[in-house]
């Protein structure tokens, strides 16, 4: 194997090493096996076209090509041609998971959700980050710069993750990379003769040296040194046919209380009284808040274009009398996960992977997000009789067990409300319609969006002693009621029908974001009912009032109960919490932003500039770089190596400050920078060989006399041959010796922003 195909390994197990180091910022490792195998993809892909053509630029491209086939590969999908043939629809599917991804980044604390377009950020990132590694390390030979993106990648979960990064990622980075260093240090530095090789392997060994002591330091000095850091290197650790479902509530009930009028969705129906679009359902109360039961996993085979499964607790008959509509939704602010839809929908004609849940027929994505979709959904149109929920029998066990649950220590006011609201019912649909009119009118209510949070036991007693919030607060009062009265209840989380804007096409809102209770009546399954009064939501549903009024007993709301403490002065408001009816992760508890919040908080213009002014840095070495391989490569013989050399010294010397006329023959040169630096006896000696040789090249065996003090000898073209190493070898040395003797900002001008790549450049755009 050659030093070239060894650096080339070891960058690639460097970049691997570093896409390890991500692993904790996101909860899964679906994303993973994509990565690493992209990684060494790209790897590869360099190693075989370099073998083969010994051309590193071409190799550059392929690699390119490579990852881009990658991507398509993975996340193009069905809008590619064979898997890989990119259409008209590719770009716009890349684009949209893109976005998604941006859209994880920018709401999700860390770990981030697995989400699609997560995935493809992370699995392209990893793929860019080994083509820039091999590219600079192998293809320019800067392997130190090689450095840069590895500690880009590496500084992301060093800021982010819980804890820091694990001294074990630290040093599965480090530990390639000094290898690198130590393989790329022999292979790209030319040093002829026994002595000169001792000092290479004396550098070398020293720098392999320094980077060991260092990575020791970094991994021991933290942990030795109490209050060093607060964030020391710790050592400890951190798919299938199912996929994971996360809690949305908490994300969302904080969006009920926006106030913006932006358009979250429009949708067009044939239905002439829409219904609310439900986007998710919980029916777990634990005291603090509540949680879908379903959250764990979801069959893959359950993907909502094969159809829905029937809605549950509904009867062929109810099922018989509801009409089939249709509704096209186009969504535009919303990113989440969860699908809006109407309910109960039966089919759902959208891109991507879009599962149901059967026992709620929620709609989740796997890895996908709402960002930018339109799709349509079937769905029923259930209009119950009033006689048909009188008559329901009682619940199954299983959904009486789990509907009906309550936390423990549940403020006995709660109960006591729930029975006097419902005093007189003769019926669980009676009880229901009570409490619904109890919120809406005859209790005294008033809608808020600046009420107290609605989080808690504590918080449902507040509101019943209050009479003063919002429709979250009005949803869970309710459903905890009614379980207290073992009616099976769970919370509805989605949006109000919206504004009509022509016939059959509707908006909705941030404003129209809602909240409502669902009461279980066997035979019809799943009913809406709609506490929150009227001001905020219109008309409650026409089955929900009964055709002949219950009477109910007036409750004494006199009679002191368990009081739950009051909003603090500072607790602050739900237009307060939130901006937008945005899905994602919210800030912190503390109001601190999360981690990936903090990186969308970045100015990410002043970075874009910052990597553009980086770019305009590196441009200089990496364009002189390229020109001195393509000067070496062509240098086929002693003439060509000679001719070669020659442009090397006066380009780099150049740049140090020594200046003669284009028309000077290399005589003159070579005197005129022999009157610019005091060239030491062996440097003379190395110009004189490379001015010899270079007339040689040109004039013929004639022209190769010495000049006065560079000794004699004969020969330029024997020691010239072997590719020119020896020639080449001289005019480091002559660079050498005059960088030394100029002062330090010429040497680092020199070193770090070399102006004969870009001359070259500018050549050959004024030729083209």
């Amino acid at each position: 194997m050659t030093r070239s195909a060894r650096t080339a390994c070891w960058a690639g197990l460097a970049s691997a090493a570093v896409v390890l180091s991500v692993r904790p910022l996101v909860s899964g490792t679906g994303w993973l096996v994509p990565a690493l195998a992209v990684v060494a993809a790209v790897t590869g892909t360099g190693l075989l076209v370099r073998a083969l053509t010994r051309r590193p630029g071409l190799a550059a491209g392929v690699q390119l090509l490579v990852l881009l086939g990658a991507v398509l590969v993975l996340f193009g999908g069905s809008t590619t041609v064979l898997g890989v043939v990119p259409t008209s629809a590719t770009s716009a599917r890349l684009a949209q998971l893109f976005g998604d991804g941006v859209q994880v980044v920018r709401s999700y604390s860390v770990p981030a959700v697995d989400l699609r377009g997560l995935r493809l950020l992370l699995v392209a990132g990893a793929g860019l980050t080994a083509w820039a590694v091999d590219l600079l390390a192998v293809a320019l030979r800067h392997p130190a710069l090689a450095g840069v993106p590895l500690a880009a990648v590496y500084a992301v979960p060093v800021v982010l993750a819980p804890g820091g990064s694990s001294g074990w990622a630290l040093a599965l980075v480090a530990v390639p990379y000094l290898v690198l260093l130590v393989t790329a240090g022999d292979g790209h530095r030319r040093w002829p003769g026994p002595a000169r090789a001792g000092v290479r392997s004396a550098r070398t060994a020293a720098a392999a040296g320094t980077g060991a002591v260092a990575l020791v330091a970094a991994l021991a000095v933290p942990a030795a040194v109490p209050g060093l850091d607060e964030r020391a290197l710790t050592f400890g650790g951190g798919s299938g046919d199912t996929i994971a479902v996360i809690n949305p509530i908490l994300n969302l009930k904080a969006s009920l209380g926006a106030r913006s009028d932006a358009t979250i969705l429009s949708y067009e129906t044939d239905e002439d009284d829409p219904e609310p679009l439900r986007i998710v359902t919980a029916d777990v109360f634990d005291g603090q808040t509540w949680a879908p039961s379903t959250g764990a996993d979801i069959p893959r085979r359950q993907r909502v274009q094969d159809g829905l499964s029937d809605p549950p607790g509904m009867s062929g008959a109810v099922r018989e009398q509801s009409a089939e509509r249709r509704t096209t939704i186009a969504v535009r602010g919303l990113d989440q996960t969860y699908l809006p839809l109407p309910y109960p929908s039966t089919r759902v004609e959208i891109d991507g992977d879009w599962l149901y849940e059967t026992s709620s027929l929620n709609v989740v994505g796997d890895g996908e997000t709402t960002r930018g979709r339109t799709y349509t959904a079937t769905h029923l149109e259930v209009r119950p009789t009033e006689e048909q929920l009188r008559t329901a029998p009682p619940a199954p066990g299983d959904v009486q067990e789990v509907f009906t649950a309550l936390p423990e220590g549940l403020p006995e006011v709660v109960f006591e409300t729930a029975r006097e609201v419902t005093a007189g019912a003769a019926d669980a649909y009676e009880q229901a319609a009570l409490m619904q009119r109890w919120f809406r009118s005859t209790g005294g209510f008033t809608y808020s969006t600046t009420a107290p949070n609605d989080g808690g036991s504590d918080a449902v007693a507040a509101f019943l002693q209050e009479k003063s919030g919002f429709c979250v607060q009005y949803a869970s009062a309710m459903a905890v009621m009614a379980r207290t009265l073992d009616i099976p209840a769970r919370v509805a989380i989605g949006f109000l029908p919206g504004e009509e804007v022509s016939d059959g096409r509707w908006r909705i809102s941030a404003q129209d974001a809602h909240a409502w209770p669902e009461l279980w009546f066997s035979g019809v399954g799943w009913v809406r009912f709609e506490p929150t009064p009227a001001t905020r939501t219109g008309q409650s549903p026409s089955y929900s009032q009964p055709r002949t009024p219950v009477t109910p007993v007036a409750p004494d709301t006199t009679a002191p109960g368990p009081q739950a403490p009051g909003p603090s002065a500072d607790a602050p408001s739900p237009e307060e919490e939130t901006s937008a009816a945005q899905a994602g992760g919210a800030a912190g508890e503390d109001g601190e932003l999360t981690g990936w919040q903090r990186v969308a908080a970045l100015p990410w213009g002043w970075v874009a500039l910052g990597l553009a002014a980086l770019v305009a840095l590196l441009l200089p070495a990496a364009s002189a770089a390229v020109l001195t391989r393509r000067r070496w490569r062509g240098a086929a013989d002693g003439a060509a190596a000679a001719e070669a050399a020659w442009a090397e010294l006066v380009d780099r010397t150049r740049d140090l400050g020594a200046q003669w006329p284009a028309s000077a023959t290399p005589r003159q040169s070579a005197a005129a920078l022999g009157r610019l630096v005091d060239l030491p006896g062996d440097a003379q000696e190395d110009l004189a060989r490379v001015r010899r040789a270079v007339e040689g090249a040109r004039y013929g065996a004639g022209s190769r006399s010495p000049a006065p003090g560079a000794g004699g000898g004969t020969g330029v073209l024997t020691r010239t041959g072997t590719g020119g190493r020896l020639v080449r070898a001289d005019v480091d040395a002559v660079v050498a010796a005059v960088a030394r003797q100029r002062p330090a900002p010429v040497r680092w001008r020199a070193r770090l922003l070399p102006t004969a790549g870009l001359r070259a450049l500018l050549a050959w755009w004024d030729r083209g």
